[in-house]
């Protein structure tokens, strides 16, 4: 039941949204400055938002975005209907830059507030917002398993997955059994692009459909963002709603070019669905499938007991045959006797044909049943294949078995263990992608703490050197002070040649002597410390900081090292107990599944053999019964003969003889149809208590909750106005920029 609900939504949405909207609007994405006012589309039925008086508004919201999903633009589209020809039209609307874009009927503005001079005509404008839509949609990128930014995969070759993310961020609050629940307003999303099959091959999509018409392949996906809290989902393998579209191919030197998503609410606001009643036609269904069973062993167990009687009364028929034959020899002399026996024996094969003439009316009745048994078994099994996540495949009774057999073979476990590598791939580099800032943070802390480090060293050098030097100044003035000479007297001295190298030497010996004494470096170590510590060298040394932190050697340093994390954390978190345990969960779901399908199949070929069965069986008595009107008419002229049976001994004789030997072929006949007939009860019996029955047990009668949260989602989604504002509808379309 949970299932049929959500396969109605995806259906009706996807016929719905491709025939109308799609149309509609991907001329528009494809070319921005096209005058989209010339679409005559009828207006959207009225929203219950509390805006009596103002008009509906049609209106379709363009959303320009980059590769990667991020809104660049958002051009709103509308049309205001005028059916009673009013000269001005007064609505709300928080666009901004409005012009319009089909006639020349001109407007005034007050705050949020705006009056066209109509003229009773409908008025097509154009506008621009900033405002956020409701649904977010995000475009990634992945290159044999490693996500590459939209910018950087022109050109580039391998296996590729394009994931289209939506968030829904619109929900209101419902009482459904006496609580408070959250509900999204319902969006469908429906993603469509075109690719070149030079560049793109072995296409696949989930939560989509594919078509190939040799040069392109056109790709179609479908979700439901937020459905699945609104339903209060909590066991997808009971009810799975799609809230992503995913497309994989290997590709060689990548180009992508536009693609469209649309999105709306329309379908449920304005479908006509009444849910209350899927509930008892379930129920009903079921009892009708369990009464036509017992309807069906009761009147094969009826058959059965028809055909043993038949059988027991064939020997009358035969012995009154043989009798007739031994007469014939005695015709000339027992003639009026013949007469009276060949009136019985025309009268027995009157009831005879009677009687499988009755059997044969009811063969059709039995046929049809077992047919309409077969087709509501493979309605259920669609069904759960369906709700399977298995779409595509409509099971009948000519193909069901070719069909399961290629749905169990493309549940390869190689290929399954693939996707769920895949998929744990993608979700963990999502996860750790997203803790980027944090990782990049505490790298630039460290990288920060060491280059603070060499930079206070050099700094520390410098200050180092100049104190040294002033401190060496002051020591060779106090050695200088010894021989009576200045430091000025003594440069002169040495500049005309007047001071002997023994004394310069012996200078420059005193000075180092005390330089290395511990009392002048203890001088040079606190004055270090003192200058290091003043505004100005620190300024100097924070300057120098900045500097090499904006440097591009040290931040190539940091996001190599970022990066490096990165993909360490991945590897480390693909390793993790958690994420293996989850690949083998999946592989060991895909293996269930394919036990349930051959189940399925061993199910349906048991009674494809009663079916066929049964149809021979009919056909059996049909012929039955035209052989009896046969010998009832070939009696009926032997008894009007009789009157001539002097002159016709010998044809009546040779006719008994002929009617005599064909007699043993008839019991045999019914003697197979009365076990064959027992066959058909005992397998109808059996079908019953291992199929039907356990068929019947597999309907899950809790479904008022599903059907309390379905009216509220159809409440919320009749609550949903326009986008900016007003009584009317809005549908979104969102073109991402190709990638060349």
């Amino acid at each position: 039941m949970k299932q049929n609900i959500a396969k109605k939504l995806a259906y009706i949405a996807a016929c719905t949204m491709l025939a109308g909207t799609v149309g509609a609007t991907a001329a528009y994405a494809v070319n921005e400055e096209r005058d989209t006012g010339n679409t005559e589309e009828a207006p959207a039925e009225s929203r219950t938002e509390d805006i009596s008086e103002q008009p509906v508004k049609d209106e379709t919201v363009y959303v320009l975005a980059n590769a990667d999903g991020r809104t660049d633009k958002i051009i709103v589209s509308d049309r205001l209907s005028n059916p009673d020809g009013l000269s001005e039209i007064t609505e709300s609307s928080t666009l901004r830059g409005v012009k319009n874009v089909k006639g020349d009927e001109a407007y005034t503005e007050n705050g949020d507030t705006r009056t066209w001079n109509a003229a009773g005509e409908d008025i097509y404008y154009q506008g621009t917002t900033n405002a956020e839509p409701p649904v977010k949609l995000s475009v990634t990128y992945t290159l044999d398993g490693e996500q590459v930014p939209a910018a950087e995969m022109a050109g580039k070759s391998g296996r590729v997955t394009i994931r289209f993310d939506y968030e829904n961020t619109l929900k209101t609050t419902k009482t459904i059994n006496g609580e408070e629940t959250d509900i999204y307003v319902p969006f469908a999303a429906i993603t469509g692009m075109m690719l070149d099959n030079d560049i793109f091959r072995n296409v696949e999509v989930t939560n989509g459909r594919i078509v190939n018409d040799g040069d392109r392949t056109f790709v179609i996906g479908t979700a439901f963002p937020g459905m699945t809290e609104s339903l209060g989902v909590k066991d997808s393998e009971k009810l799975s709603i799609p809230e992503y579209v995913e497309i994989t191919a290997d590709v060689k030197a990548f180009s992508l070019g536009n693609t469209l998503t649309i999105v709306t609410n329309e379908l449920f606001g304005d479908l006509d669905l009444d849910l209350g009643s899927e509930e008892a036609a379930v129920a009903e269904d079921m009892d009708k499938l369990g009464d036509a069973m017992s309807q069906l062993i009761d009147g094969s167990a009826r058959l059965h007991d028809g055909l043993a009687e038949l059988l027991e009364k064939s020997s009358a028929l035969t012995e009154g045959v043989g009798a007739l034959y031994d007469g014939a020899a005695r015709l000339n002399d027992g003639a009026s006797a013949a007469n009276e026996g060949v009136k019985l024996l025309s009268e027995g094969s009157i009831k005879l044909s009677d009687g499988l003439d009755t059997l044969d009316s009811n063969s059709a009745a039995l046929s049809a049943g077992s047919e309409q048994v077969f087709a509501s078994l493979l309605d259920i099994a669609n069904t759960q294949l369906e709700a399977a996540g298995i779409s595509g495949y409509t099971l009948t009774i000519d193909n069901y078995a070719q069909t399961l057999d290629a749905i169990i073979a493309s549940l390869d476990e190689n290929e399954v263990l693939k996707t769920a590598r895949e998929q744990a791939r993608a979700q963990v580099t999502e996860a750790v992608e997203a803790k980027r800032g944090l990782v990049e943070s505490e790298v630039t802390k460290a990288v920060r703490a060491q280059v603070s480090e060499k930079v206070n060293a050099a700094v520390r050098e410098t200050v180092e050197a100049k104190v040294t030097e002033a401190v060496r100044a002051k020591v060779l003035a106090g050695v200088l002070a010894t021989q009576d000479m200045t430091p000025e007297k003594y440069e002169q001295a040495l500049a005309a040649g007047m001071i002997p190298e023994q004394t310069q030497k012996a200078v420059e010996a005193a000075v180092e002597q005390q330089m290395q004494s511990d009392e002048i470096k203890a001088q040079i170590t606190a004055a270090v410390d003192a200058q290091m510590q003043t505004s100005e060298v620190r300024a100097q040394a924070d300057a120098a900081l900045e500097a090499q932190m904006q440097s591009d050697e040290v931040k190539a340093i940091i996001e190599k090292t970022v990066n490096d994390k990165i993909a360490e954390l991945i590897e480390e978190n693909l390793a993790s107990d958690e994420v293996q345990a989850k690949i083998k969960e999946g592989l060991g779901a895909a293996k269930a599944g394919v036990a349930k399908l051959t189940g399925l199949r061993a199910q349906l070929d048991s009674y494809n053999t009663f079916y066929t069965g049964l149809a021979a069986y009919t056909d059996g008595v049909s012929q039955a019964a035209d052989g009896a009107k046969q010998l009832s008419g070939g009696l009926s002229e032997l008894g009007s003969g009789t009157a001539a049976l002097a002159d016709g001994t010998q044809q009546l004789y040779d006719g008994i003889a002929e009617m005599n030997g064909s007699l043993p072929a008839l019991i045999d006949g019914i003697t197979q149809l009365r076990d064959g007939s027992g066959e058909l009860a005992e397998g109808c019996e059996r079908f019953n208590d291992e199929g039907i029955a356990k068929l019947i047990g597999l309907v899950d009668g809790d479904i008022g909750s599903i059907l309390e949260r379905m009216r509220a989602i159809k409440e919320a989604s009749g609550e949903y106005s326009t986008f900016t504002g007003g009584s009317g509808a809005s549908r979104f379309v969102y073109r991402t920029a190709g990638i060349e």
